[in-house]
């Protein structure tokens, strides 16, 4: 190793770097060329590299490779929907019957005998013959088994979006029967592959009514989101104009709910979530220039900003996104987190009364054995979480109240989403997932609503 070998350096993205970054997908890029690179293992690295690059410049559109996934509960004519998106994407189809065809005509054919191993290296020399990765493929029917989808992951055929055609979730949540339904050879195990490929899961609800013609707008709505960035489990369905990563800020004031409704969100939407008290108390304990200044001057709105900051630079914010409550806390904190180098682009307020936070504060207390959070009067072991508790909920809730939600509000603008967080935890989840995903409704420039941001919304 050499003084000027760059894996001695210690590597550090400028902040000022990272908007750019984020809005051209650079992240996404060099992660499709270190696959890429991976997955044919070119004897020439450079090469190969500057032929990804070319056709990645001249490529006019992100080519869509899908494959689509039919609930067994549906009654779908798959053929006709996988001609009705042809006439509008132009894909290529590959199915079932078409990877039989060839595999029977290959060499290492054994009657049989159906090898995963073999099918996916017919698979893959389909997809990879000229115009078919120019022009992207449409896969249905195949894989039929979890097995199969790993030997095609493992041989590098990786779809840009997996469509799951399901019926809408029932009010009530179903008996689970663990027996597994039989099936044929050519039948597809339907949630080991839902299973396989959750990294690119779109899940589109169809109901028992729909016409052929609105179940493919609603599939290709939901191929558009995923195109657009919009990747992870239930993220961007039917929806237009929602930002690729989400960054999202939930205020409200202790007792709201904003714990329990960020994690479930942020379960929801495969994004981090940060709650400020955690971090600032890692933060205390660091033995850097931030950890130094907690320690020996105490909290300021500059410090509070910077760690916040470096929170969400680092790799796993950028990559997925995150949901963050506890900060701010005033308008101050507001502009200074609006000032980062990737500011939130969603402030969603929970509105709860006085009384209902006071009252769901006062209801918790502590396990004193093992340090979790308990109801109160669940247990012996359940203590109140610190005492004088009323009176320094009370002093909380009143600064909250009079001063800094008006701030926050001020500071937040026209653009943010008001919740009523006295309902119940669904009822609120379900606003807020909506909040989430919901493209612009305002034009901040003229301060106006826009018209025709959710026409498929409206239109279903």
């Amino acid at each position: 190793m050499t003084e000027t070998d760059a894996t001695k350096r210690p590597l550090e993205m400028p902040e000022t770097f990272l908007p750019y970054l984020e809005k051209y997908r650079i992240y996404k890029l060099f992660k499709d060329m270190v696959q890429d690179l991976v997955i044919n293992l070119p004897k020439d690295h450079l090469k190969h590299m500057k032929v990804f690059l070319g056709r990645h410049l001249h490529s006019s559109k992100n080519v869509d490779r899908v494959i689509l996934l039919v609930s067994p509960e549906l009654h779908i004519d798959t053929k006709r929907l996988a001609r009705d998106m042809i006439k509008d994407h132009g894909y290529f189809v590959i199915t079932r019957r078409c990877v039989m065809d060839r595999y029977e005509k290959h060499d290492k054919y054994v009657p049989g005998c159906i090898s995963p191993v073999l099918l996916s290296e017919v698979t893959k020399m389909m997809t990879s013959r000229d115009p078919v990765p120019q022009a992207g493929w449409l896969m249905f029917d195949h894989p039929c088994t979890l097995q199969e989808a790993r030997c095609l992951q493992q041989d590098g055929i990786l779809p840009s979006v997996t469509l799951v055609l399901t019926p809408p979730p029932p009010p009530a949540s179903k008996a689970v029967d663990t027996r597994t339904p039989a099936r044929s050879f050519f039948q597809q195990d339907f949630e080991g592959l839902k299973l396989a490929y959750k990294a690119t899961l779109k899940e589109v609800y169809i109901e028992s009514d729909d016409s052929p013609e609105k179940i493919v707008t609603k599939c290709s709505k939901a191929i558009s989101a995923a195109t657009a960035g919009a990747q992870g489990p239930g993220r961007g369905l039917h929806v237009w104009g929602a930002p690729g990563v989400y960054r999202v800020v939930l205020i409200g004031p202790r007792g709201s709910g904003r714990k329990v409704q960020a994690s479930a969100a942020a379960k929801h939407f495969d994004i981090v979530y940060l709650h400020f008290e955690e971090f600032f108390k890692q933060a205390e304990l660091r033995n850097d220039e931030i950890g130094e200044k907690l320690r020996k001057f105490g909290v300021s709105v500059g410090l509070k900003s910077e760690i916040v900051k470096r929170r969400i630079a680092q790799k796993d914010c950028i990559e997925h996104g995150w949901i963050l409550t506890g900060y701010p806390e005033t308008g101050e904190d507001f502009e200074q987190l609006d000032r980062m180098p990737t500011p939130p682009n969603r402030i969603i307020f929970l509105n709860t009364d006085w009384d209902v936070c006071k009252t769901r504060t006062l209801s918790r207390g502590v396990d004193w054995c093992t340090g979790r959070e308990a109801q109160r009067g669940s247990g012996p072991r359940v203590l109140a979480l610190q005492p004088d508790l009323e009176k320094l909920i009370d002093a909380e809730l009143d600064a909250y109240f009079t001063e800094n939600l008006a701030e926050l509000r001020a500071a937040a603008g026209i653009t943010a989403v008001e919740i009523d967080g006295n309902k119940s935890v669904d009822q609120v989840q379900v606003k807020m997932q909506a909040a989430i995903i919901s493209s612009p409704t305002v034009n901040i420039e003229c301060c106006s609503q826009l018209r025709n941001v959710r026409a498929d919304e409206l239109a279903y």
